[in-house]
């Protein structure tokens, strides 16, 4: 038997935000323009990495809330089109290997939760394998 060293894998990193809500100019119908709507959005970024005890080693959450906050100052139609530009914007930050968003409408229907789900990850590229 090796030791506790021996038998950790390696750890998975999550940074993560939660119930972040702003008012987004978003809506591709006639009477959603021009005015702001309400969006709850969630993020879960995984690292490539184990950081260290330093901020500049990790995904500090306060991007991830400024890419937010920049798409929701855009009229964007679709949350679809929103949340796939926030993951495309978290995985531009260094060290991240898969994004999750998490975009929900709350007054979209009259009865139920619009929403809708991105993720995006790198595909891993083994210096075993032949180059195309």
């Amino acid at each position: 038997m090796g030791t506790d060293a021996e038998r950790i894998s390696f750890p998975l990193i999550e940074v993560r935000i939660e119930d972040l809500r702003l008012a987004a100019r978003i809506g591709a119908h006639a009477h959603e323009k021009g005015r702001r709507q309400t969006l709850h959005i969630a993020a879960c970024l995984t690292l490539t990495g184990i950081p260290t005890d330093q901020l500049e080693e990790t995904v500090d959450y306060s991007l991830i809330v400024t890419h937010a906050e920049r798409l929701a100052d855009r009229h964007i139609a679709l949350i679809e089109t929103f949340a796939l530009e926030l993951a495309e914007a978290c995985m531009s930050e260094p060290g991240v290997a898969r994004v999750e968003v998490v975009v929900e409408k709350p007054g979209a229907l009259a009865n139920g939760l619009a929403s809708t789900r991105v993720i995006l990850e790198r595909s891993q590229v083994f210096a075993s394998e032949p180059s195309a």
